[in-house]
């Protein structure tokens, strides 16, 4: 595959007990040669990492971005350029070292972009790059929900060649992968949330495949008994939260959603 998403960053006033949340219940592993104590905190399933940044003035917490590498950078910024003018992708601030670019689809959505095998990607995710490793837990999803999807996911599968894939549930949308993490472009309208809080547009929500879903589910209650502040945040409980539930469930292409400690929803399947 031409392009390959190696990362999911989120904010969070908490980052390091999130990061100990995916730790715990996925069997993310964090890195043991970087150190970035002030700046975030990173764990990887091997393949994907997850990099938790302190939420910091002016900004909104939760799903933040996604990075993608590609072999070379060339072919990525000439076929967005010519075919889709109003995205932009410019070379990243000397403060962020370990993404070589920065950009942004047609409706604005941010992403990362570097070049595989170069040394600046693996200041942050040294170990994953290195050595990689399987799983039978994995980030296998990354979604977004925006106002003109259909442009959008246009965008990913001609700029980065990501392939379009069929979900086997009837979630709405636009499906692609990348061979291993499928990248759902959600739409977004205002009415779509009858009944329930507004959401910004942007990042919606993450996946992870796991080796059965009962067995995940005592897990997560093993987990919750030994250290209650890994707990996830309830879904459901109130008319409104069951409205958020019902949407969740509906827009989600797994078996099990759940919500991490700083409310990032979380599709889970064992399929």
């Amino acid at each position: 595959m031409y392009a390959q998403i190696n990362h999911v960053a989120m904010t969070s006033p908490n980052w390091p007990m999130i990061a100990r949340f995916y730790e715990a219940m996925f069997g993310m592993r964090s890195s043991t040669k970087v150190s970035r104590p002030m700046n975030a905190a990173t764990v990887g399933d091997g393949y994907v990492g997850l990099n938790i940044n302190p939420l910091r003035d002016g900004t909104y917490g939760g799903l933040d971005h996604f990075g993608i590498t590609v072999e070379e950078a060339d072919g990525v910024l000439e076929r967005a350029r010519k075919k889709f003018p109003t995205a932009n992708i410019v070379k990243r601030p000397s403060t962020r070292p370990f993404a070589a670019f920065s950009g942004h689809d047609p409706d604005g959505n941010i992403f990362d972009l570097a070049e595989r095998d170069k040394t600046e990607l693996k200041t942050v995710y040294a170990e994953q790059a290195a050595q990689g490793w399987n799983q039978d837990r994995y980030l296998n999803k990354y979604a977004i929900r925006t106002m003109n999807a259909e442009k959008c996911a246009d965008f990913y599968m001609e700029v980065f060649e990501f392939k379009p894939v069929n979900v086997k549930s009837n979630a709405p949308g636009y499906h692609m992968t990348d061979g291993r993490v499928t990248l759902s472009i959600l739409s977004w309208s205002i009415p779509i949330f009858l009944g329930m809080s507004i959401k910004r547009p942007g990042p919606d929500h993450i996946g992870f495949k796991v080796e059965n879903i009962d067995t995940f589910k005592k897990h997560v209650d093993d987990v919750v008994g030994s250290c209650t502040y890994l707990a996830p945040i309830p879904l459901g409980g109130n008319k409104e939260a069951e409205v958020r539930k019902k949407f969740l469930a509906e827009n989600a292409s797994g078996k099990y959603q759940m919500c991490d400690p700083g409310a990032t929803w979380i599709d889970v399947t064992d399929e």
